[in-house]
């Protein structure tokens, strides 16, 4: 399947670093064998958005290539695009499925002004302190989440052992209170998991990170994903990002 936006096509290059893609033709089944409830990890890449009276054609093909493992318990569905088309929403919902929207947005350089903090790179073994600083600032606080954020990092620890990233923290201190990832993908490089302790927020850490990532990558067209209308979107184009697509996707969360 030929997939045209480049938020679509960086997120399977990630993909194939942790799990498998498998081409249908006419769609594609994205699986992660270490973290089988891992929504995004596990789901089916239409071709476009569903329509009216697909909704329920979808649902059956992704039983039928995911739903032999007993540990996938959601339907997860994203679709090529570029424009943001949800398709059938209202279908979509009364099926159970929350839609999400997302904007890509690039940059061929970031400008950050300096913060008054330490940043610098992540040894793999650091990266266990990205997951406990997102757990401690988010919303869900349970033993499920924790282990979903461990296994994450555990993965990204592969990635830096393996040379195919580099994570970036912000201290005060020893206290982490910023990171994030860049992964090259060929002359693209896509970000990963920015995040700011609660505590530090507006104080320019994320932009410090960004072009700080961006200086070790100099040639790559760099790639980022934010919520639409997001706060962190705002923050991206500050410091040099401008969108180029919006993209869709939907999850049935287990009931």
């Amino acid at each position: 399947m030929h997939v045209r936006s480049v938020g679509l096509a960086t997120d399977l290059e990630l993909a194939r670093t942790r799990g498998s893609v498998l081409d249908r033709d006419d769609y594609l089944v994205v699986t992660t064998p270490d973290d089988p409830s891992y929504y995004h990890g596990n789901l089916l890449v239409l071709p476009a958005a569903p329509q009216v009276g697909e909704v329920a054609y979808w649902t059956r093909k992704f039983a039928a290539e995911l739903g032999g493992n007993p540990d996938v318990r959601h339907v997860a569905l994203c679709w090529d695009g570029i424009h943001g088309d949800a398709g059938a929403t209202d279908e979509l919902e009364a099926a159970g499925f929350t839609v999400d929207r997302s904007v890509v947005m690039i940059a061929d350089a970031i400008t950050a002004p300096a913060v008054p903090y330490e940043v610098r790179p992540l040894a793999a073994r650091e990266l266990p302190a990205t997951a406990e600083l997102e757990y401690a600032d988010g919303d869900i606080h349970d033993d499920q989440h924790r282990r979903f954020l461990h296994r994450r990092a555990a993965w990204q620890q592969s990635l830096v052992e393996r040379d195919l990233a580099t994570f970036w923290g912000a201290f005060d201190g020893d206290a982490l209170v910023g990171s994030l990832g860049l992964v090259p993908l060929g002359g693209r490089a896509r970000y990963q998991d920015v995040q700011t302790a609660a505590s530090h927020r507006k104080r320019g850490i994320a932009g410090a990170l960004l072009a700080a990532a961006a200086a070790k990558v100099p040639s790559a067209e760099l790639v980022i994903i934010a919520e639409l209308g997001s706060a962190a979107e705002r923050v991206y184009q500050r410091v040099g990002f401008r969108a180029i697509e919006h993209i869709a996707s939907a999850v049935r969360r287990p009931s």
